[in-house]
Order: structure tokens, then sequence, then C-alpha cells
């Protein structure tokens, strides 16, 4: 990544404005990656200024604010800059921030693009991460019609109008990337079948009961969805999700801990994503399908 030019990389557990200074203070002209590697590490206060910085940059490529360090007045200013912000965070934590931040809310519909990363090889991934060589990237080419296979993935995630900027954006990447000149239909099918299960699945893991109340997010089923990709070519019983999930094995309480599974599972076949196949369920021959090709390309 470091051969892509004008890129500066910040990692944040923690976000002040005295740590602002000390890490930007002046940005022109940059490409900005943020990470946040554990979402738990920021505190409410930390979360609330970072998504409050990191939207403002991308809204309008700018901020600049005016603070005390050590009693001297500093300007932070970030001009001209272009900012991706990669934010791990659990499903329950997910959940949460769902549930009670505003600010969230309000960014998150046009902002963000929520990928739910799940690595279905964790007992056969190999040990030592891939090494990506990037060629130094061109000016974009002049694409300026999305393509309209990858603006059906990312309507789910953003407002048209910035979906139809990111799907731009992606195409000029790829080509330049690749050293190409013209972004192809071929390119737009192979962006859907390389990230239209990720992309998909954050969409369908949504709860809504009420225009007036903000969604919510399925974390139940997404767990499960998470148990059955780790096996994703095995039958599953109901016993096996018991087991996994430490859910009680007394008589006396297993219809409420099957009848809570159960719930989950139904919601999880009426969206496609498993089967039942009674008394057995497993993956869904898409999903299959895919982690079959995951499993050739990375193990």
């Amino acid at each position: 990544m470091k051969k892509i030019p004008d890129l500066v990389i910040n990692n944040w557990n923690s976000v002040t404005y005295y740590e602002l200074v000390q890490k930007i203070s002046l940005l022109v002209g940059k490409r900005l990656l943020w990470t946040v590697e554990e979402w738990s590490m920021l505190t409410d206060y930390h979360r609330e200024l970072l998504m409050a910085v990191a939207s403002k940059v991308q809204t309008d490529r700018k901020f600049e604010r005016m603070v005390s360090a050590q009693g001297v007045p500093v300007t932070i200013s970030i001009q001209d800059c272009d900012l991706v912000l990669l934010i791990a965070i659990q499903p329950f934590k997910f959940r949460k921030l769902m549930r009670e931040s505003e600010n969230w809310n309000s960014l998150a519909n046009d902002r963000f693009i929520k990928l739910m990363l799940i690595n279905p090889l964790q007992k056969d991934t190999k040990k030592i991460p891939p090494h990506f060589t990037l060629p130094l990237l061109t000016q974009p080419l002049p694409h300026f019609v999305p393509n309209r296979d990858i603006m059906e993935l990312l309507e789910q995630h953003l407002t048209r109008s910035r979906a139809e900027l990111a799907t731009i954006r992606y195409m000029n990447a790829w080509c330049s990337l690749n050293g190409g000149v013209q972004f192809t239909e071929a390119d737009g099918l192979a962006f859907k079948v390389l990230y239209g299960p990720y992309l998909e699945l954050y969409n369908m893991m949504i709860l809504s009961s009420d225009p007036d109340r903000e969604e919510s997010f399925h974390t139940g089923p997404f767990r499960i969805i998470e148990y059955f990709t780790n096996r994703w070519n095995d039958e599953v019983t109901i016993y096996d999700l018991e087991k996994h999930f430490h859910m009680s094995n007394s008589e006396e309480l297993r219809d409420v801990s099957q009848s809570s599974l159960y719930r989950h599972l139904r919601l999880l076949k009426g969206k496609g994503i498993i089967r039942n196949n009674s008394p057995t369920w497993s993956l869904a021959p898409k999903y299959r399908d895919y982690f079959e090709r995951y499993k050739e390309n990375w193990s």
C-alpha cells in the first residue's frame, strides 16, 4: 500500500483534538486511510468525534479547527483530501451503535459501506498473510456512467447519488490498477461475484419495525451465519448449534433454547441463506459455491 502515491495511514485507538494535532495537524491533497482495529477501544466521546471529523472530510474534503495544545493555539487543517475509514466492530457492538448513536444513523446511510467480513477457513488459513504488489496509480480514467451491477449492490448501503460516485470511483480505480482503459460489463460482473455475497448480507440482517424507530441489526442470525460459514460444506443439527452457543442441555430449558434457535434459522431460511434438509441445516448452494471459490483462491 505504500506504493500508492500520497497515501497517509492512521490507526485510531482513541481520538481527541490533541491526537489530531499530533498525528495530522496539516494535510493537503492526500489520500487518507483511517482504521479502527477494535471499536470497543473507543469511548463514546472518541467515537462521536471520529465520525464527526470523518464525515466532514468525506463530504467536504476538508476539516478545520482551532484548538489549544499545551496552552498554544494550533490549527488542525485537512484540505482537499480523500478519506476511507475502516472500522472493525463486533455484531453486538454494531447493534448497540445502530440503536444508540444518532450520529451513526445519520452518517451510515450515505457515507459507509457495511461489509460483514467472515473468514470461512479459520482452521485452514495460511499463517503468512498475502503480500500484494500494487502498481503506481495513474490519474483516474474518465468513466462517468456508473456500472449497473455495482450500483445494484452499493445502493443497499448508500444513497443513490453517493452510490453513483462510489461506483464510478471504483471503476476508475479498477482500470488504473489493471492497466485498462475501459471498464467492461465483464468487470462489473466480476465485482458482483467477488463482493456480492458480503455486501448483500448487511441488508439482509437489518430489521425495521416502525418508520419512527431506527433500524436494528439481527445479531443472533448473523452469529449463526458465522457458524455455518466456518462449516460451509457440513450438515448442521440443532444440537450442534446448542453446543456451539453453550445453550442449556437441561430438559427443562431445552424447549426454550431450541425455540430461539429455530426462530433464527427460519429467518435465515426465508432470506435464502440456509436451507432445511430435515433434520439438518446447511448453507444454501449460492453460499457453498462462494466459499468453495474462496477456498480455492486462499488456502
